[in-house]
């Protein structure tokens, strides 16, 4: 079993430290600054695609992170350049927050404020700060956090609802996704590392409260994904990804805290989304996307992301459990994405592939698509077995 760990941590430092060199020198806009917006399934980047802030935030913090990790110089000049064009582009210079969109030179396309950007913003300028301590840097991220709780927070009923406009006038305040809930976890909790603010202790404490009371369903032990403004569940969508993501997420919010209660029931909470997301994973190694327990549709689709979420919560389920079945399996993920999602003609990893093994023909780089998880699942696995 050491072997495996010592073959598994040396091969996910490797492939870090790929991810982030495709990243630094095929995605960087040496023309326009920060970096480009899209790249094709086949590499090919578009040097007039919109900049999303979300993809920045990724950047950051994947940069930030591996700067932190290995001291590495080049690393550390990335994190600062995604930072400098957060900073000056994706900052609205009149009402605050995070703008949704730029076009290719920095001006604003999209000024509207979702929570779950100015969330993964948090979680990018607080790596940032770990990194490059700043005034500057603690200044947005403390303005960020205040206008989410101000305008996005439902002070009665808990939690954070859907986007605001550009001068944050509610436009889905009548719902509530586990996805919001979720990035706002993972960016406050990594504000209080380098903010101890009581008020945000406060905050995220009732947050992890939520997906232990309300959004882990506690028939199924998936998460549930999406509710109304009290908390009433709707849809049937299961999303293995987010219950393996939220698994390590809510135990490294509760030891921030420091909360001997909250960490004896995430370590709990860890396990069983762990378990119940394994009904995810098909004996191949690889996990499915999602599915919907009424109409019994599994969308046969093994996308990037879950897979590296899967390696992640899987050697988190073998830490807390001892049990190494966990970290086999996390193995068996492991050879799957080498053998099915690493891109090694292109770099990076692929969107991922349908049941047939076939590439699904989706972008390299773009809205949806950064570093940032599975650079982050190689570099905590690595962190975790040193």
């Amino acid at each position: 079993m050491e072997n495996m760990q010592s073959a598994l941590r040396q091969s996910l430092e490797r492939e870090a430290d790929n991810i982030l060199g495709f990243w630094d020198r095929d995605m960087t806009d040496h023309r326009f600054g920060g970096f480009y917006g899209k790249m094709s399934a086949d590499g090919q980047p578009d040097p007039f695609a919109l900049k999303g802030s979300v993809l920045t935030a990724r950047i950051l913090q994947s940069f930030a992170a591996g700067a932190l990790q290995t001291g590495r110089a080049e690393w550390h000049a990335a994190a600062e350049r995604a930072y400098t064009w957060f900073r000056d582009h994706c900052i609205d210079p009149e009402f605050g927050g995070v703008v949704w969109d730029t076009d290719y030179a920095g001006r604003c396309q999209d000024p509207r404020k979702e929570p779950h950007a100015m969330g993964m913003s948090l979680y990018a300028l607080a790596t940032w700060q770990k990194a490059s301590p700043s005034t500057e840097t603690l200044h947005l991220a403390k303005g960020i956090y205040s206008l989410l709780q101000l305008y996005a927070h439902d002070p009665v009923r808990g939690g954070y609802t859907g986007a605001c406009s550009r001068n944050w006038q509610p436009e889905k305040q009548e719902v509530k996704s586990t996805f919001d809930q979720l990035h706002i976890l993972e960016g406050f909790t990594a504000l209080f590392a380098v903010w101890p603010d009581d008020g945000l202790r406060h905050h995220l404490q009732d947050l992890l409260k939520l997906f232990l009371d309300k959004i882990i369903d506690p028939d199924t032990n998936h998460l549930r994904l999406f509710f109304d403004a009290d908390w009433q569940h709707e849809g049937h969508v299961i999303s293995y990804g987010h219950d393996f993501q939220a698994s390590w997420q809510l135990m490294q919010a509760a030891e921030a805290l420091g909360d001997a209660e909250l960490i004896t029931r995430t370590r709990e909470a860890a396990l069983m989304l762990t378990d119940a997301a394994l009904e995810g994973m098909d004996t191949d190694g690889g996990v499915w996307y999602k599915a919907d327990t009424e109409t019994k549709h599994l969308l046969e689709e093994k996308r990037w992301w879950p897979q590296a979420e899967a390696m992640l919560a899987l050697v988190n389920a073998w830490q807390v459990s001892g049990s190494e079945k966990y970290l086999v399996q996390a193995g068996e993920t492991w050879q799957f994405i080498g053998q099915h999602i690493l891109d090694r003609a292109h770099g990076e990893w692929r969107w991922g592939v349908d049941r047939h093994y076939q590439p699904l023909n989706m972008e390299k780089a773009g809205f949806r698509k950064g570093p940032d998880h599975n650079s982050r699942a190689c570099m905590e696995i690595v962190r975790r077995l040193q």
